[in-house]
Order: structure tokens, then sequence, then C-alpha cells
């Protein structure tokens, strides 16, 4: 029997204590408690999200409340976690990923204890290419998992690959607070143009940190490029977001920057569904490493119509070409001119149109979808009986701490 579950990460930021709480919710109608615990209580790629939910009513502990995951080593975290489970003793836990402290420690205590143990992940082999003998690691160390929670089948194929069988797949784990992006309770910000960084519409919107991988350079040319073209008349691309390659997106604007480009710092949630309600596409162009884009998960409950590279994990599960969208090559930036401009020349009932099947399409994404997929797993996980795993990856996992790496 199912009593108490645990679920573990580095930190539960952004888009986790909604989905928290409604797997809260959702297990309390069953009799059954949930302990959120949270290695590092500072810091994260989403620094500049306001914090966690530790200061709300679930049973959530910080490990390490004042300090950031860089300052912790990986076997004082990896220590930290199995303490706190062997405090808690759950019944099942669910954790993050196994190449991180949280993921190691979560399959090394419920290896130890005989305790079902889900592994959440959304890593496809194509982001992260690696030598043979790391995933032959990988693959013994999953031996121990009992069920794996994943997007969608768009992503068996990774996990087929580590040794898991079809029905110890489950999915759920990239969905956001639908309901919040699509709420029509949301007071309105001012007009376009009326000072508060909007542009004249239309405009393209590119959200996210401004790193390397996300591509934003090509998307800049590719948008200068086609401004030339009649369709493009009167459109706008606006950033939101900052990061290491900010500097080189200004320069790159050039004469367009307040005019026909804009850079806007981060916004938090509240403010950013504002930006969704008034722009007329979200753009993703990213290169690699964008295991899923849960942007795109929020602009399109926002009711926006997406344009996403065919690189990101959510391109195949979410964006139906020509239907809410485009799929394109990042590495094709003629594809990306063309695809903008072949949007621009839409009028704005077929990018309703457009924004509405997003919406549709994105419905059966919401925090329900997680709730029920880790609730599957875990009773899968139960119901089938502890793994006992290689030797190999008993012993790998008595050693292995993880490794804090931000995405």
């Amino acid at each position: 029997m199912i009593r108490n579950i645990a679920i573990v990460h580095t930190d539960f930021r952004l888009y986790w204590p909604a989905r928290l709480q409604r797997l809260n919710d959702f297990l309390a109608r069953k009799g059954v408690g949930l302990s959120v615990v949270e290695i590092a209580g500072k810091g994260s790629p989403y620094c500049f999200d306001l914090g966690s939910g530790a200061d709300s009513a679930l049973q959530w502990t910080q490990l390490f409340a004042s300090r950031r995951m860089e300052e912790i080593a990986a076997g004082e975290a990896a220590d930290a976690v199995c303490r706190k489970l062997e405090e808690l003793q759950p019944d099942a836990v669910i954790a993050g990923p196994v190449a991180f402290p949280a993921g190691a420690a979560a399959v090394r205590w419920c290896s130890r204890k005989r305790r079902p143990v889900v592994v959440f992940d959304d890593a496809r082999l194509d982001d992260v290419p690696r030598p043979s003998y790391v995933d032959w690691i990988k693959r013994q160390v999953y031996s121990l998992v009992d069920a794996m929670m994943i997007p969608a089948p768009t992503h068996d194929s990774t996990y087929l690959h580590f040794g898991f069988r079809q029905e110890q797949l489950f999915y759920g784990v990239d969905v956001v607070d639908n309901d919040f992006f699509a709420s029509e309770g949301i007071p309105s910000r001012p007009e376009p143009g009326a000072g508060d960084g909007f542009p004249d519409a239309p405009f393209f919107l590119a959200v996210g940190r401004q790193v390397v991988k996300k591509n934003w350079n090509k998307l800049l040319v590719a948008f200068r490029q086609a401004i030339g073209n009649p369709a493009m008349d009167g459109w706008s691309l606006v950033f939101i977001g900052d990061g290491e390659v900010h500097a080189e997106l200004v320069e790159l604007s050039g004469e367009f920057q307040g005019n026909r480009v804009y850079f806007l710092p981060f916004r938090s949630q509240q403010d950013l569904v504002h930006y969704y309600r008034r722009a007329s596409a979200l753009v993703l162009p990213s290169l690699f490493g964008e295991s899923w884009g849960l942007v795109v998960n929020e602009a399109m409950a926002s009711g926006l119509p997406v344009l996403v590279s065919r690189k990101c994990g959510c391109a195949e599960a979410l964006v139906h070409d020509t239907v809410n969208g485009y799929v394109f090559d990042p590495d094709d930036l003629t594809g990306i001119e063309m695809a903008l401009v072949k949007f621009a020349g839409f009028d704005a009932a077929q990018r309703s149109e457009m924004g509405e099947a997003s919406q549709r399409i994105i419905a059966d994404w919401g925090l329900d979808r997680f709730a029920k997929g880790a609730w599957d797993a875990v009773s899968f996980a139960h119901a089938n009986g502890k793994r006992s795993g290689s030797f190999a990856g008993r012993r790998i996992i008595s050693y292995w701490n993880g490794r804090y790496r931000p995405t």
C-alpha cells in the first residue's frame, strides 16, 4: 500500500510549485501524502524567478536553504538527500535525472531500502553526444529504476535505448499551468506603443536565456533579411531575457534596435503572460540542447501560433505544421527567414485560427497530465515490485553522486 511519496529534485522553481500543488491535491484524494525535498534554496538557471514554493502549505524541505547548488559538493548533496529519505521513509520516491545528485541519491536509497523509484527526465540521445561507455554506465544505473516519467511518446526511443520496456514509460513531465496562461481574468497591460516595452503590433516574440544554443543570432539575421519583404511591413521582433550573447544581439540589431527590434529583461510569468497576449507568434530557434521548450507550452496556452526549431523536443509533439505554426531547420538561415515571411503573410483571421488551434492542442498538456502520469508511474512501480538491477548498476550507484550541470 502506498501511503506517502517523496519527490526529490535540485530545485523546484518556476513551473514546479503549480505541478506539485496539483500532484499533492491529486494524491490527497487517494489518501496519499506527498513530501517535497529540494536540495538548494538559492540560484538555478531560473534565478530570475521569485523562488520555489517552500513557503507553501505543502510538506516541503529545503536541505540547503541558503546555498546555491554550485556551492554544494555532489557527495554532500547526495548524503543529505539520503538522510532525509531515511527520516521520511516514503513508500516510493520520484526523483530528477540520475545524472544529478537528487536522482543519483534517490536511486541509491531506494535500491538499498527496496523501495520503488520513478525518475523524471526529458533528455534525448541526440541532445548530448556521449561515448558508448557512458551509455553503458547509464544503462546499468537505469536498471535500478522502476519507471520513467518522460514528456511524450516522441521521447520513447531514448529510454528504450537505455533498457526500459515500453510499459515502464509514463508521460507528463513537461507541462505548465495552462489555466493561468489562458485565464481571461488577468488584467490587461497598456496597449502596444503605450510605453510598457511593446512595439506597435504585430510582432514576433523570442523568450528565453540569451545563450549560444538558443540560436537567437541566426533568428535576428533572418529577421533583418526578411524586413525587405512586403509581407513584413510593420512587423517587429521582441526579445525577452538576458545572457552571455545579449551584447552581441544588441550590436547585431544595429539601426533596428528600438525600432523594429526590441530587448526587454527577464519577466516573471505574471508579467510574461501579457506579452504573450500582445504578440502575434512565438519563435524558438534552438540549435541543440532544447530537450523540450516550455515557453512553447506557455505561448500555446496563451493562444499564440508557434514557429519552432525541429531540434526542440516539443516540436514533433506540439507543433502541427501549418495548423498552429511551423517547424523549421535552425541551421537553415533562409528557411527561418521564409518561416517568418510566410507567417507574416497571413491575415489577422488566419493567425487567430492558428492561435485557437494551439490552445486546442495544448489542452491535454496541463497540470493534470503531470499528476496522473506521476501517479500511474508510481502505481506501476509499486505493483510490479522493486527491480534488483544489474550487479554493475548496484556497484556504480554506491559511488555515483551525480553532478550539477545547469542547462
